[in-house]
């Protein structure tokens, strides 16, 4: 069955799903039955202050896409395909069943994303995405049209990227109450700690450090303010834990102020420092907060370190879920986006099955 899909958003994570499915097109026909063809991309506006596109109901070729990107600078060099189709004009126009969207994230008010998924859910299209902003703002709204319209909505890579952690909640975990979730959630912040730590490198070097191995936010703010991890903890309780908390209700503390001096004393004591994010049901309400703490080697988050991320679930039934991985890479987050894609299908498999 082919599956025409839309691109939104081209810059490192579609550039990077756009390459693994150039390998694995066969493992995905094989793995749920689709051929999955990229019909259309648009990168938003750029500099000229146009829509850079690219649109063929053929399904443009991958290996030209990467290509054309990298030696013209833009989409809308596509050969015999390129355009200046704004997003919802793409989106509005494309017969397509799957949208794939990777825009910036915006924290103030989740646009333009939010719109973009908005109408891709209400035109019946399943949407994949990897930005943050939009499930900050109207998570309960978003899933509603899905369900509405019998459409999915995957965001797994916009809270642990490759570490499954909404995956796990949604299906592994049916059945369980989660109570509390306790995650390192930024990889950029647990690599500055520990480079801090293991070198003896100050705040400003580890972070220009990872300026430079590209795992740190366009505004690097978000990750050592807290507020990258708190974005997703809340992403992830209000997925998990049916919560219906804003952001404005998390308390947060970052990394701005950790010292030589805090480092060297938790060493001492055979401890770490790690930014955690902490959600837990009380009385019937979820508590959040982000702050840095020390552990010790009897916690599993000492093991957690560089850009590796970790989680703790903790339920009624199943007792303690420990999840450890999912480094900070965008070739790892487009993986997370596949991840999701193969879900819908494979759910979808199952229900024709099962007919």
């Amino acid at each position: 069955m082919r599956i025409n899909a839309l691109l939104i958003g081209f810059g490192s994570v579609s550039q990077g799903l756009a390459l693994i499915l150039t390998k694995k097109r066969a493992q995905i026909r094989d793995a749920v039955g689709i051929d999955l063809s990229i019909v259309g991309v648009v990168e938003g506006v750029r500099r000229d202050g146009k829509y850079h596109s690219a649109f063929s109901a053929d399904g443009l070729d991958l290996e030209t896409l990467l290509r054309t990107k990298q030696q013209k600078g833009t989409v809308s060099a596509y050969p015999n395909a390129g355009g200046n189709d704004s997003t919802l004009d793409l989106i509005k126009k494309s017969e397509v069943q799957l949208m794939l969207e990777a825009t910036p994230t915006n924290l103030r008010n989740g646009e333009p994303a939010l719109t973009y998924i908005k109408t891709a859910l209400g035109l019946g299209m399943h949407v994949v995405s990897a930005n943050k902003g939009p499930f900050v703002f109207a998570l309960k709204q978003l899933k509603g049209i899905a369900k509405m319209n019998r459409v999915e909505l995957k965001y797994s890579a916009a809270v642990g990227g490759a570490l499954p952690i909404i995956p796990i909640g949604d299906c592994a975990l049916i059945g369980a109450h989660v109570t509390a979730i306790e995650g390192i959630l930024n990889g950029t912040t647990n690599y500055i700690l520990t480079q801090m730590a293991e070198k003896g490198v100050g705040m400003k070097e580890a972070l220009a450090d990872a300026q430079r191995k590209g795992i740190a936010e366009t505004d690097h703010r978000l990750d050592i303010s807290g507020d990258d991890t708190a974005v997703k903890l809340l992403i992830a309780a209000n997925s998990i834990m049916q919560s219906d908390t804003r952001i404005s209700d998390v308390r947060i503390s970052g990394i701005e102020h950790v010292t030589h001096d805090q480092i060297s004393a938790a060493r001492e004591k055979g401890h770490v420092l790690r930014l955690i994010g902490t959600a837990r049901s009380i009385d019937g309400l979820v508590d959040m907060n982000v702050e840095v703490r020390e552990v010790g080697q009897d916690h599993p988050f000492f093991w957690v370190s560089g850009t590796s991320k970790g989680v703790i679930l903790d339920t009624d039934i199943l007792g303690k879920i420990v999840l450890i991985g999912g480094e900070s890479n965008p070739q790892l987050a487009a993986g997370a986006m596949l991840r999701d894609v193969l879900n819908i299908y494979r759910n979808s498999q199952n229900l024709h099955d099962s007919a």
